[in-house]
């Protein structure tokens, strides 16, 4: 089996729609979250503890806490990176490092209250995930600005410390973990564990504050790199590996506590300007992309960690709009989401806030807060920095709201994995007046579920039941602990519709228990039901049970394509037969018959699904199957069945071959048979692209074609392709085959028309040339005199294989034309002067007019009107040739009188190519180029 043909109009036409409906509708499942930051203060707190258990204090920093939360489920955002670590200090109760000094007025000293502890409360309390976010090296961001106080790793662990060198201006610069040294990586895993073990975060977070931004002198860390680096490893390939295996080693200590929690890094926004880097992985660089190379600069590669499967997401830093030249959006989105997708990850952009607009879209009120802009920029990671920097700089505000609209889209359209996301920096500016209003009414107007880590194992949950209001509370019986629900309000009159649950529309709340408060939502009760499903922890949504409602009989798919036990050919689309009622099925993609392995798992939405979204290995085993979601019952899965998956065959030219030269101008292509009752159609193109063809003949029932005179020239490279057919099938292309022609002057041109010396009827003149193959094309030049002054000359410029050139609007009187060739930036010799005599136009009146051929060339499937104009009674042929000079249609064969006739072109029954509409009379012929 091989994949159907697919025309390239509907093709089009579908992707326009598919576009336009993605723009048009939010996703069920998005990532959308904010950098809430702890540094200096910048979003929270607006103020310190200076006293142990202030209640005041304590109830301040609460209160704001509360506000920004509060701010952030209006614009139903459902996560918040929440920053406890950012000076080797905590938000939190740590036994490894101190209270940060941003929390409290003296860097150690108890609060009286555990912030995250807090705001992990608060934030579940709101339907919202809350992931710790860390600065895994940064000690200090100005170097002695902890000395002696408490935390100081100068004391405890000095070879623990890197100092980087102040600067020439005289001001400090940054202290910061060695991430060379075991001990230094083997105390952020302590961290990251005692973080999770103690609090019930959903997500651990890092930025990109490694190596420092600016660089790194090579004998900074050479205590660490005689102990540790290898003598066959070079400098950078060191300080790589150095963070690559912490965040391994982070990475796989969340899995063996609790591997539901999410992990993830935010890298900068380009990965490598390094050409090398990026063909040793087999990747291409996004074109017309310049930057900072932070591969090198940080040692920071967010590629390996994809590659390894060490982090659940990335979410590089992309501070540029889609107006950017260097640093384009619209480029760097779909990029990272290819990479994110080849290796079976989530993407999860960080967009920069800074500079937005305010606007009218219902105005929100700011937290109050003010970041002190005098902190210096020292010891930033580049998530704060591009921020922090343009700030101090105290730049205009220029950014519409609308600019971050058109980003959420690109993350939403190149999205591949079901799970588009965006994560703002940070609190303060998404703040901006007008902003949540203007998301809310654009982009955010439903609420979303996180999307689910679902190439994790996850255990079946049931359904919940005697989903119930008490007292304007909404409550449900599940034996599930440990898990989160989604609640839906679906209108009565929607009930018993298919599809209610595969949009967000009906979203109404995430809950952390197993009961909803609606008392600000009673009007609800009446007119909707609701429906409750379990959550796990991983994200992934299991059956719903729907209030007051009788489930129907849920049943299995029967899968269709890829047929069991045999070979899937690249590209194909998973098939099965629909089921009645569904709300919507889940296909997964594993490499293992238990689906221990998954590779893919995604929420579809009717029957089809396209493969080129799963990124698998050529000639390998994969199985898969299909679960069938229905409303108030346990799903239905399809049986498993196995493919190998493999490129799809293709045709094999075997003359010419690849890169031959001196080739003939009518060349003999020839291929292999690929199979019987197959057909072929062969491609010649300028570019190895194929969007310049010369030829393009299809439905060829041999296994040679001989390419016609006047397709190709001398001196000219050209690529050759052939694919096969059978039915509604059809080959991949065959590998391409370049040729260079041969490399022969054309001969002096000769002029056949006018003859010299004739009189020839005005004032239109054409001049017809004989065929010359080899010339890449012609000049032609007109003059009333033999020595062709510069004042008196008219030039024409024919293309190759265009051998009639007209001049129009001459008086009455002698002219003189002449015609060379060109070739290889050559000339050839001008040909032999032709004259002629043009005749009063009193001859035109007499004949009635001039001779005429009309008809749009740019035809549809729509009959296309012709219109011919004869100067008078004359004998016509009206004929539509193919390229290669074959009939196709005779419109017009016999004799007419003087005048304007009429007839039709049948364009439906012609294929999509290029043709000659040529009109042949007694006085003349005329040829169109119509292109379907």
């Amino acid at each position: 089996m091989m994949r159907r043909i697919k025309t390239i109009i509907v093709v089009f036409g579908l992707l326009l729609s598919s576009i336009h409906t993605i723009s048009q509708t939010a996703p069920k499942q998005e990532m959308r979250a904010v950098w809430l930051t702890t540094v200096w203060g910048l979003d929270w707190p607006a103020t310190t503890i200076t006293s142990t258990g202030s209640s005041y204090q304590i109830n301040l920093q609460k209160d704001q806490l509360v506000f920004l939360l509060n701010k952030l489920q209006s614009a139903n955002i459902n996560t918040v990176f929440f920053q406890v670590r950012s000076e080797c200090d905590a938000m939190y109760q740590s036994s490894f490092e101190p209270w940060s000094s941003y929390l409290v007025s003296t860097r150690g000293m108890d609060p009286g209250y555990d912030p995250l502890k807090f705001a992990i409360s608060e934030a579940h309390k709101r339907g919202m995930e809350l992931h710790a976010w860390l600065n895994p090296y940064r000690f200090e961001s100005s170097v002695g600005k902890y000395e002696g106080k408490a935390g100081d790793y100068r004391q405890t662990n000095p070879d623990w410390v890197l100092e980087y060198p102040d600067k020439s201006d005289g001001s400090k610069n940054v202290a910061l973990l060695d991430p060379g040294n075991p001990e230094v990586r083997q105390r952020i895993v302590d961290i990251v564990q005692e973080i999770i073990t103690n609090y019930d975060v959903d997500g651990i977070t890092f930025d990109d504050y490694f190596y420092a931004y600016g660089g790194t002198p090579s004998n900074l860390d050479a205590y660490t790199q005689g102990l540790y680096k290898p003598a066959n490893m070079s400098l950078s390939d060191w300080r790589r590996d150095n963070i690559n295996k912490m965040v391994a080693d982070v990475y796989n200590m969340i899995q063996e506590n609790k591997p539901w929690i999410t992990y993830g890094l935010s890298p900068f926004g380009i990965w490598t300007t390094d050409k090398n880097v990026a063909a040793a992985e087999g990747i291409d660089l996004p074109a017309g992309i310049t930057g900072s190379n932070m591969y090198e600069q940080i040692y920071c590669d967010p590629v390996a960690w994809l590659k390894e499967g060490t982090v659940d997401y990335i979410s590089p830093q992309l501070y540029w709009p889609t107006t950017s030249t260097g640093q384009d959006y619209d480029v760097l989105g779909p990029w990272w989401s290819d990479i994110s997708n080849r290796f079976h990850r989530h993407l999860y952009v960080s967009h920069s806030l800074y500079g937005l607009d305010p606007s009218s879209y219902a105005v929100t009120e700011k937290s109050g807060t003010k970041a002190d802009l005098a902190v210096q920029l020292n010891g930033l990671s580049m998530l704060e920095y591009h921020v922090k920097s343009q700030e101090t700089n105290l730049k205009s505000v220029t950014t519409h709201p609308s600019e971050y609209g058109k980003q959420i889209q690109v993350n939403r359209n190149s999205d591949k994995n079901g799970a588009p996301g965006s994560v703002f920096f940070r609190v303060a500016n998404f703040n901006t007046p007008g902003f949540v209003g203007y998301l809310t009414q654009n982009h955010y107007k439903y609420n979303a579920i996180i999307p689910a880590i679902n190439w994790k194992p996850a255990v079946d949950r049931g359904i919940p039941s005697n989903i119930r209001i008490e007292n304007d509370s909404l409550k449900w019986d599940s034996a599930e602990d440990s898990v989160r629900f989604v609640i839906y309000a679906i209108p009565n009159d929607s009930v018993g519709n298919s599809g209610n649950l595969s949009t967000p529309d009906y979203i109404l709340a995430i809950s952390y228990t197993k009961n909803y408060d609606l008392s600000n939502e009673t009007d609800l009760i009446d007119s909707h039901k609701f429906a409750v499903a379990v959550l796990d922890r991983y994200g992934n949504e299991f059956p719903t049970g729907l209030m007051d409602y009788t489930a129907g009989e849920n049943h299995s798919a029967n899968l269709t394509y890829p047929i069991n036990s045999e070979e899937a050919f690249v590209p194909f689309n998973f098939k099965w037969d629909a089921i009645d009622n569904a709300e919507y099925y889940f296909m997964e993609v594993a490499a293992d018959s238990a689906f221990n392995n998954i590779l893919y798992k995604r929420q579809v939405d009717n029957n089809e699904f396209d493969g080129e979204n799963v990124e698998m290995a050529f000639n390998q085993k994969y199985y898969w199957r299909v679960t069938t979601r229905m409303i108030g019952v346990a799903d239905a899965v399809s049986e498993t069945e196995s493919f190998i998956h493999i490129p799809e065959p293709a045709p094999v030219v075997t003359s010419p071959t690849n890169n031959s030269t001196g080739v003939l101008l009518t060349p003999v292509i020839n291929w292999e048979n690929f199979g019987e009752g197959f057909n072929y159609h062969v491609q010649i193109s300028y570019n190895n692209t194929f969007t310049s063809l010369v030829l393009d003949s299809t439905n060829i029932n041999a296994l040679t074609i001989t390419v016609p005179l006047n397709i190709l020239h001398a001196y000219a490279t050209y690529y050759i392709r052939v694919q096969a057919g059978k039915g509604e099938t059809t080959s991949a292309w065959s590998e391409t085959v370049k040729i260079s022609t041969i490399n022969e002057a054309p001969d002096v041109p000769v002029i056949v028309s006018p003859e010299n010396g004739s009189n020839v009827t005005g004032p239109d003149v054409t001049i017809v040339i004989q065929d010359e193959t080899k010339a890449n094309g012609f000049r032609m030049e007109l003059s009333g005199s033999p020595t062709f002054p510069w004042t008196d000359r008219k030039a024409l410029t024919l293309d190759a294989f265009e051998y009639e050139g007209t001049y129009s609007g001459l008086a009455g009187g002698t002219y003189y034309v002449r015609v060379r060739a060109s070739y290889s930036n050559k000339n050839t010799d001008w040909s032999e002067t032709t004259s002629f005599q043009v005749v009063s136009t009193a001859i035109d009146d007499i004949l009635g007019g001039a001779l005429a051929l009309k008809c749009q060339t740019k035809i549809f499937n729509q009959n296309v009107p012709v219109e011919i104009e004869l100067p008078a009674s004359s004998y016509v042929n009206l004929v539509l040739y193919d390229v290669l000079g074959n009939k196709v249609m005779e419109l017009i064969n016999g004799d007419l009188p003087r005048g304007v006739h009429s007839t039709q072109l049948p364009a439906a029954s012609l294929k999509s190519k290029m043709y000659f509409l040529t009109l042949n009379t007694n006085y003349g012929r005329k040829t169109l180029k119509i292109v379907k």
